[in-house]
């Protein structure tokens, strides 16, 4: 049985500005079966509420509660406290509204996601404050994003770079762990093995599906490539090309 879909966004279903071709009809298929659709993001840096609109320009039926970022997932896993912030509006705005003080001084974690103004001030802070006694979160871990004009780094460079200057390897929340694609099933109210998980990143999208219990799609509109697929160390169920092949594998899956 299949009752829901789990999609990703940058590289799935939009690549930059541009959405992926075929996206919007995907999703309004999905309307049609009676298929539930969340949109599950490591981005950290965007408010729920402009990925909703952003899909919305397409034509994508989409509100706040369609959208689950690596943000919205951090603020859940921590609950309270107080952090030291590496990112942008995306994450500091869920920080606050979860009561969460961002601070400089004592914190009880340091959160890094993707921070388009990080510095080496900004990396010197996040050391010494880890060297002290904070929690290292990350936010999600992927190196690098797929926009129209190509790659830019991703929340993983920054990672990187506070995990090498530290020496503390951090909790990841994102994919390719599996939390956040449990907080994506409890969110549904569905099974994992009644959902189909799907991405454009074989290191991140894939097992972090597989490790929750779903069954995993490779999209081939973004990151990875097929030959990723074939012989790297995470293999998803199915590797398509784009939306009209998931178009027919999802109504093959429903109505057998």
């Amino acid at each position: 049985m299949l009752t829901g879909v789990i999609l990703d966004l940058d590289g799935t279903v939009y690549l930059g500005s541009q959405q992926v071709p075929g996206a919007s009809d995907f999703v309004a298929f999905l309307a049609e079966k009676g298929i539930q659709c969340l949109f599950v993001t490591n981005r950290s840096n965007r408010k729920p509420e402009d990925v909703a609109g952003h899909l919305q320009e397409y034509g994508i039926p989409c509100e706040v509660e369609h959208v689950l970022t690596s943000s919205q997932a951090a603020v859940q896993y921590l609950k309270s406290g107080s952090a030291y912030v590496i990112g942008e509006e995306g994450l500091t705005s869920e920080l606050s509204k979860a009561g969460i003080d961002i601070t400089d001084r004592d914190p009880d974690y340091v959160i890094v996601s993707l921070d388009r103004q990080f510095s080496y001030e900004k990396l010197t802070t996040a050391c010494n404050l880890i060297a002290g006694g904070a929690t290292f979160i990350a936010t999600n871990p992927d190196k690098v994003l797929k926009v129209a004009t190509g790659l830019n780094p991703g929340t993983g460079s920054i990672v990187a770079a506070v995990e090498a200057a530290s020496g503390v390897k951090p909790l990841v929340i994102g994919k390719p762990e599996k939390l956040i694609m449990e907080m994506a099933l409890a969110r549904m109210g569905l099974a994992a093995e009644d959902v189909l998980a799907v991405g454009d990143n074989v290191m991140t999208d894939i097992p972090a599906g597989a490790a929750a219990g779903m069954r995993t799609v490779l999209l081939l509109t973004g990151v990875s490539q097929r030959h990723e697929a074939d012989s790297g160390p995470f293999r998803p169920d199915w590797v398509l090309d784009g939306f009209a092949e998931l178009t027919a594998l999802v109504r093959e899956l429903t109505e057998s």
